[in-house]
């Protein structure tokens, strides 16, 4: 996805992305870009991180609030010990 792309290269909009205290933000921020997210584009990030997790993980990952792990899944946050 393109906003992952961004992400890498740009720590000003990492921090932006950071601050969002939900998915709608998220998606708010990224219209700003004029980059076309929906819900469905989130959700399907977040699933696709989740096969990336053992059993354990995956505990914690469904322990973290959802629009934590958005950002997590979108490369905005650096995964705690509390969240993985």
């Amino acid at each position: 996805m393109r906003l992952k792309l961004l992400l890498k290269d740009d720590p000003l909009l990492q921090q932006q992305l950071s601050q969002c205290e939900s998915p709608d933000q998220v998606i708010a921020v990224c219209a700003k870009l004029q980059l076309q997210i929906s819900m469905a584009d989130l959700l399907r990030m977040e699933a696709q991180m989740t096969l990336t997790l053992n059993d354990e993980q995956l505990n914690t990952w469904y322990e973290t609030p959802y629009w934590k792990r958005v950002l997590i899944s979108l490369g905005a946050i650096q995964p705690t010990e509390q969240c993985l």
